[in-house]
């Protein structure tokens, strides 16, 4: 299981990274490393640091939460409409969800 998640964190850098149009070369210079240092950390020849993972989420200008937050479908306006949407009264949020229902 502890495999599987490492792989997990692993394939959400690479999807950040892609967002970001940074290669692995890229991505190590930004972070102070050699060329080389991102497709060691990708081959699992080097292991990630968690000061290594803040850095790169300060380099793809994401938070902790947002890396964790979507998956795939990470899009900052979403993580907003639903900060927005979560900040309504529960009578507006029903009113809300009925307005979705009827758009679909």
């Amino acid at each position: 299981m502890e495999n599987r998640l490492y792989e997990d964190i692993l394939n959400r850098m690479g999807f950040f990274m892609d967002k970001a149009n940074l290669s692995a070369r890229q991505t190590s210079l930004r972070l102070g490393y050699s060329e080389q240092f991102m497709k060691r950390i990708f081959n699992k020849s080097v292991e990630l640091k968690v000061s290594t993972f803040l850095d790169f989420l300060e380099l793809v200008d994401i938070t902790p939460q947002d890396f964790f937050y979507l998956g795939k479908n990470f899009n900052r306006e979403n993580k907003n409409i639903l900060e927005m949407f979560n900040s309504l009264s529960t009578d507006n949020q029903q009113t809300i969800i009925d307005l979705m229902k009827k758009l679909k």
